[in-house]
C-alpha cells in the first residue's frame, strides 16, 4: 500500500506560523533551525516554538559538522574563522551562497581560521563581505572536520529534553559514531540522519543497515548537491538514500520558483517533485525561503495537494 503524502516545515527559532496552516492534513512536523541567532534562553524558546505548533511534532536541526563562519569578515583582508577546527589540502575550492559562488583557499592556521586568496584581476578595491553565521562547503576528499556536535548543539540538546523534546535531525552524518554522540546525550532520541556529503553516501551504503531501525534517512539536497563530484550524481545518491530507507524524507531545493509569486512556477519544479514521487519519496521537507513566506507556503500546500488528487 502507498504510503501518504507528508510535509515537514522548516522554521527559525523565533518565527511563528499562521494556524490555518496546520489545518492542511499533509503537514506532519516542524524542523526548528538552531542555526539561527536567538537572543534569549533555549529552553523557553522550545517551550514556545513547540507550543505554538501543537500537536504537530518539533524536530530540532542540529547544525554537527556543517561549517560557519563564526565571525563577521572582509576577503581579503581577513581571515574567516569557523565554527570547526579543519584540517584540507591547500589550495582548494570553497563554495558559498549556497554553491552559487566559490573562493579558492590558499591557506589555513591548522585550527579554524582559513585565508582566502584574492580573486582574478582583483584591483584592491572589490571586497567580499561574509556575515556571521553563513555556511559554507569545502567538496574537497582531504577535508577533516574536527568534533561532531558543537556547543551550541550541546546547548539545544540540554534545553530539548527539560522541555520533553527527543526529535533531532543531524546535520552531515557520516558514520554511525556521529549518531552514538547525540545519543550519549539522549538516550530517548529519536533521529533523524540528514545526508549532505559523499562520506554520508557512503555511510548509507555500508553503515546504515546496522541502525536503520532506530534512524530515518533524509536527503539534504541543499548542500549535498554541492559536495557531489558532478552535479549529475544528485540523481544516483537520491536513489541510493530511497533504496536503503523507504521511509527516507527529502529536502531542499524543493518548489523554489513559488519564492517569487510574481512569476509563473518552474516546469522543473513539478518534473522535479514527479521524479521524487516516481522513485518512492513521499516525505518532503520545505525550505526556509518558502516557510518564511505565508503565501508561498500556501501555495507549496496547494500543489501536493493537487497532486494527490
Amino acid at each position: 500500500m502507498k504510503k501518504a503524502l507528508k510535509l515537514w516545515l522548516s522554521a527559525d527559532p523565533n518565527q511563528r506560523f499562521s494556524r490555518k496552516i496546520f489545518q492542511s492534513p499533509l503537514i506532519e512536523a516542524v524542523r526548528c533551525n538552531t542555526g539561527s541567532p536567538v537572543t534569549k534562553s533555549k529552553e523557553p524558546i522550545l517551550t514556545e516554538f513547540q507550543n505554538d505548533i501543537f500537536p504537530i511534532q518539533t524536530w530540532v536541526d542540529l547544525k554537527c559538522r556543517e561549517l560557519r563562519i563564526v565571525k563577521d569578515a572582509i576577503i581579503p583582508s581577513d581571515y574567516l574563522e569557523l565554527n570547526h577546527p579543519i584540517e584540507v589540502k591547500t589550495p582548494t575550492t570553497m563554495y558559498y551562497n549556497e554553491g552559487k559562488n566559490s573562493v579558492i583557499i590558499d591557506q589555513t592556521n591548522g585550527e579554524n581560521k582559513i585565508h582566502i586568496k584574492p580573486p582574478k584581476n582583483f584591483t584592491g578595491s572589490e571586497k567580499i563581505k561574509f556575515g556571521k553565521g553563513a555556511s559554507i562547503n569545502i567538496p574537497d576528499d582531504s577535508l577533516k572536520i574536527h568534533d561532531y556536535l558543537t556547543k551550541n548543539d550541546k546547548e539545544y540538546v540540554e534545553a530539548a529534553k527539560k522541555v520533553g523534546i527527543h526529535n533531532y535531525l543531524l546535520s552531515f552524518v557520516e558514520n554511525v559514531s556521529d549518531i552514538n554522540k547525540l545519543l550519549d546525550l539522549d538516550q530517548k532520541a529519536n533521529i533523524v540522519a540528514k545526508i549532505e556529503s559523499k562520506k554520508g553516501l557512503k555511510f548509507v551504503n555500508k553503515e546504515y543497515q546496522t541502525i536503520q531501525k532506530n534512524v530515518r534517512l533524509l536527503a539534504a539536497r541543499a548542500d549535498l548537491y554541492i559536495e557531489l563530484d558532478q552535479p549529475h550524481e544528485i540523481l544516483n545518491a537520491l536513489k541510493l538514500i530511497i533504496q536503503k530507507d523507504p521511509n527516507a524524507i527529502v529536502g531542499s531545493r524543493i518548489l523554489e520558483s513559488f519564492v517569487d509569486l510574481q512569476k509563473i512556477p518552474s516546469c522543473g519544479d513539478f518534473t522535479d517533485i514527479g521524479y521524487l514521487l516516481e522513485i518512492g519519496y513521499n516525505s518532503f521537507l520545505l525550505g526556509d525561503d518558502i516557510c518564511s513566506n505565508e503565501m508561498a507556503l500556501n501555495s507549496a500546500i496547494g500543489v501536493f495537494n493537487a497532486i494527490i488528487e
